[in-house]
């Protein structure tokens, strides 16, 4: 076993922005060929890619469909194609041989005064590490692989943690670090967390028919079900409120920002007589109406927590296949698909195709034979029911690409009626005490 002590803010930056975490979400702009961390500004606007987006091969492969044949789609193509040269580059590691792991750990922390200081999570990995000797080798790193080996990668260590700490101590008013609790409790404590999250996951399956992460952007999202899957008995817990609390959570960006302040107010929710109530408390103190509108479903394609909104928009209705009329779930061949095609905007407007409002959730090969038909001619083969249920409007006149803006705004508030009418139904009492 080999642990990794200086450089793990590089190393965990690349793996964070490779998974498109929510503390680390960077943007690319091909033109510009400059990087930021997401905005609010970055969201609106499609010329910004998600690096993540562009790392992972099945996104990237969407993304080169979606380009014309242009000079300026290859100057485009051609720097995302260096910027995923990245992923090749050799990382130099320097061994500490004959050592124990409290001397790496005390070299660490030396190291870590020196230069540029990490964050106490990645610390406390490491005291945890040493304070508890095999626990992470022996529990936590076989847990975390067969997590991500049923689709939920973006639950990471870090989210693991947060949420044993709460298990060990659900009374405490503050989180006590792993490191500073006895073996006995941590272990205690690890096993029920890992009941509480396969549970926490298995209503994400039931509730939402999601098989992955896809659309689900925040790994810190899934802690307070955790939290709640850990303290609450089955019997006693309501799955339906827990999924329109994680439904309105994503909608409001929840865990986006400061996540770790964030985590802290929901955890200490979580804690309380009623966990849903004090977490739907926690929303209203960022949006006081707890419902959709027409403009959270107006932004670019790097706006994740539009397409989560989509997604539920859409499974409310009972989300159809286009062409073989089955319902869809978010399996590896599913993909999101351009109602209005992109290479059929003039060269100026083709960003603007790439937003929310603009896509629907498809077969993959129902996506290669659509090819460039254009909407009037390829919507009119969809059966009416099939349209209903990913909330595109029937009106054929609207089917057009010089009707784009007129296509999208009714699409939008389509959405938002029903993404209401989902939380409506999962958290009915709630939303007329609100």
């Amino acid at each position: 076993m080999n642990w990794l002590i200086d450089g793990q803010q590089r190393v965990i930056t690349l793996s964070r922005t490779m998974n498109g975490d929510e503390d680390i979400d960077v943007v690319f702009h091909p033109e510009q060929q400059e990087f930021r961390l997401a905005n609010a500004a970055t969201r609106r606007d499609p010329n910004w890619i998600r690096v993540a987006e562009l790392w992972d091969d099945d996104m990237y492969r969407q993304l080169r469909r979606n380009l014309d044949g242009s000079r300026h789609a290859d100057k485009r193509e051609a720097r995302f194609e260096a910027l995923r040269r990245i992923l090749d580059y050799e990382i130099p590691v320097v061994r500490m041989v004959d050592h124990s792991f409290d001397d790496a750990v005390k070299a660490f922390t030396r190291i870590n005064t020196l230069g540029v200081r990490l964050k106490k999570e990645d610390i406390e990995s490491a005291q945890v590490a040493a304070r508890h000797s095999g626990f992470i080798a022996d529990e936590v790193a076989p847990f975390l692989n067969r997590v991500r080996q049923q689709g939920f990668k973006r639950l990471n260590v870090m989210h693991l943690f947060r949420a044993c700490a709460f298990v060990a101590k659900p009374d405490g008013r503050n989180r006590t670090p792993l490191h500073e609790l006895e073996r006995r409790e941590v272990l205690a404590a690890w096993k029920t967390t890992e009941k509480a999250t396969e549970q926490a996951i298995g209503l994400i399956r039931s509730e939402f028919g999601l098989v992955n992460m896809d659309v689900l952007w925040s790994g810190a999202l899934v802690v307070p079900l955790i939290a709640v899957c850990a303290t609450v008995s089955p019997r006693q817990r309501d799955s339906k409120e827990l999924a329109g609390w994680l439904a309105l959570a994503a909608l409001c960006h929840r865990h986006s920002g400061a996540s770790e302040t964030a985590l802290d107010q929901d955890l200490r929710a979580c804690r309380t007589p009623d966990p849903v109530g004090g977490l739907l408390t926690n929303l209203r103190a960022v949006r006081t109406a707890l419902v959709a509108e027409s403009k959270d479903f107006a932004g670019a394609l790097a706006d994740r927590s539009g397409l989560f909104a989509l997604y539920v928009a859409c499974m409310n209705r009972g989300i159809l296949d286009f062409y073989t009329g089955a319902k869809v779930l978010l399996q590896g061949n599913v993909d999101r698909h351009h109602i209005l095609p992109r290479a059929q905007f003039s060269e100026d407007l083709r960003p603007t195709a790439d937003n929310v409002a603009n896509m629907a959730f498809i077969a993959g090969d129902v996506n290669k034979s659509i090819g460039q038909a254009g909407p009037e001619v390829y919507l009119a083969k969809v059966k009416t029911r099939v349209l209903e249920s990913q909330c595109i409007p029937t009106d054929s006149a609207l089917w057009r690409i010089d009707k784009a803006e007129s296509f999208w705004e009714p699409r939008r508030e389509l959405l938002a009626e029903s993404f209401n009418e989902y939380v409506q139904g999962a958290l009915p009492q709630r939303q007329r005490r609100a």
